[in-house]
């Protein structure tokens, strides 16, 4: 039986219950402190490194969320539900969530690929190529950074520094293994020990069907068509070929957040060039982690080194990008995910156990916090 450790929206949570979700208006909101919940607990101050790492929306309407430490969160009712590796969970790392075609959950961790059928949690072996500590200690290629259901049923997984894989779910053999297809392992930079690293930081389908694949370590973006992958470095217009998020928007304009360590910054693909959007043009961060577009057509913008950020393309004259901020002015700093739930409500949270539910007036903070 799962242990339950259950927790009301209206109360204070654990810091690593970030939410991603994201959906209202520019404007600044009020911002409301949620009653703590009756129940008497330890306060925890939470690190920098207290992080929800993802969100996901299931069938049924429930949000599920994934932490850096407290493992995996789902909300449902009003009622958070926790589950950790003593409940059969992989790992207490959960990194990214994704649904197959029968329901069933698929979790990224940090050891590898998790699978739940609404019962139980199931570890998944994904393919090796014999160097699975290529970055050391606590980073290497069993961490699942992506997933990704593609109209086909397939499931694609990038990986920290093992490229891409890709399998059908439907298709388990008697020993609980899948067929994986590899690709991407040989793009990117060469090491000093002669190895490729490429790690596959996001990934989305595009309305006519294609993958698009981010890569971090100087690979670029690479576009499949169901036959080739077709590349885009530098040459051909990036800003910067370490990609960490991609967007499609509702136009079917692909969006680019780089990393910004060097001359990259936010970039708008419209299939046949590229747009660049630069601090000088009002970009809050060229760090770009994270991005969602509203029901409104803004996008926003998440950053580990600047503001959340709005970028509204029907503003009027140039002001087109500004800070979030709450009533009293406060911006929002270090957002690793940004989503929206059922009714349309944006959920936004990051490091240091932020959480915010955000309806497009009323701002909710329901970070933890310590007395």
């Amino acid at each position: 039986m799962l242990r339950i450790s259950c927790w009301i929206l209206t109360g204070l949570f654990p810091i690593s219950l970030l939410i991603f979700s994201c959906n209202g208006q520019a404007q600044s909101p009020s911002t409301t402190e949620p009653e703590p919940v009756s129940e008497t607990k330890i306060p925890k101050y939470y690190e920098l490194s207290d992080a929800v790492r993802c969100a996901f929306l299931d069938q049924d309407g429930i949000m599920w969320f994934g932490t850096n430490n407290e493992g995996l969160y789902r909300l449902e009712d009003s009622v958070f539900t926790q589950y950790t590796v003593e409940d059969g969970l992989c790992s207490n790392y959960i990194s990214c969530i994704e649904a197959d075609d029968r329901g069933d959950l698929w979790f990224g961790t940090d050891a590898g690929l998790c699978r739940y059928n609404g019962q139980t949690f199931t570890p998944v072996p994904i393919p090796w190529d014999g160097n699975e500590d290529l970055w050391g200690p606590g980073m290497n290629a069993n961490l699942v950074l992506c997933l990704l259901n593609d109209q086909k049923g397939l499931l694609w997984l990038g990986t920290w520094g093992n490229g891409v894989h890709r399998f059908d779910p439907r298709r388990e053999t008697d020993t609980g293994t899948y067929e994986f297809s590899s690709y991407l392992q040989d793009q990117g930079s060469l090491y000093e020990d002669s190895l490729h690293r490429n790690v596959i930081q996001s990934m989305l389908e595009d309305r006519e069907g294609n993958i698009w694949l981010t890569s971090m370590s100087h690979g670029g973006v690479s576009r499949y068509d169901g036959k080739t992958f077709t590349q885009f470095t530098m040459e051909d217009g990036l800003s910067d070929d370490m990609v960490f998020s991609c967007l499609e928007d509702h136009e079917g304009n692909i969006w680019l957040g780089m990393l910004g360590n060097r001359a990259g910054t936010l970039q708008k693909y419209d299939g046949r060039s590229f747009t660049e959007f630069r601090e000088v043009d009002g970009l809050c961060s060229r760090n770009i982690i994270n991005m969602f577009e509203d029901r409104t057509g803004k996008l926003w913008l998440g950053s580990g080194r600047g503001e959340l950020c709005i970028y509204n393309p029907n503003a009027a004259g140039e002001l087109k990008f500004s800070a979030f901020t709450n009533a009293d002015g406060k911006t929002f700093n270090k957002i690793r995910f940004i989503t929206e739930d059922a009714s349309g409500n944006i959920w936004f949270g990051g490091n240091y156990g932020q959480l915010y539910h955000y309806d497009g007036h009323t701002l909710n903070d329901f970070t933890q916090k310590g007395s």
